[in-house]
């Protein structure tokens, strides 16, 4: 996978969730920390799955973890404290074993005081691998987990 990215993979991105930048996001200027963006994207990640009937928590009770095994990220704008981040999410591949998810954070007009004109953030797209939770080691997803993530993806793309 790129190690830079300009824009997310062309499939069709749908709002997650949306969190407050809390004091605790930033740095000592109000500007959001860098990794934090890393937990917004999990956020966006996990809301995503469960709003499409995948429940992460599920997984790991069957014994199965999609742990990020690369990540591609461009930083375009900074998060302020008190903004309502917008965290867009797609998915653009799936495999039997791995699969990318795509993601535009950005900052809406209304979502921090007095913006006119949308901000996107930043685009990113994380690889995951399915292991199994006893022994770490790679493995295929659940079977009914691969077809709710792959009809996602297939209904994104038609």
């Amino acid at each position: 996978m790129a190690r830079l990215v300009s824009a997310p993979a062309p499939t069709a991105l749908s709002l997650a969730t949306q969190v407050r930048v809390i004091y605790g996001d930033t740095d000592r200027m109000g500007i959001v920390y860098h990794g934090t963006y890393l937990r917004f994207m999990e956020h966006a990640r996990v809301e995503f799955m469960r709003n499409h009937g995948v429940v992460y928590a599920e997984m790991e009770r069957e014994g199965f973890g999609l742990p990020v095994i690369d990540l591609a990220l461009s930083y375009l704008a900074p998060a302020k404290y008190d903004d309502l981040v917008s965290l867009w999410v797609g998915i653009s591949k799936v495999g039997y074993a791995r699969l990318n998810f795509c993601y535009e954070l950005s900052v809406e007009p209304g979502d921090r005081h007095e913006l006119e004109s949308r901000v996107v953030l930043l685009h990113a797209v994380t690889q995951h691998g399915c292991t199994r939770l006893e022994d770490g080691r790679a493995t295929r997803m659940p079977e009914h987990t691969y077809e709710r993530l792959n009809a996602l993806l297939e209904h994104a793309t038609t």
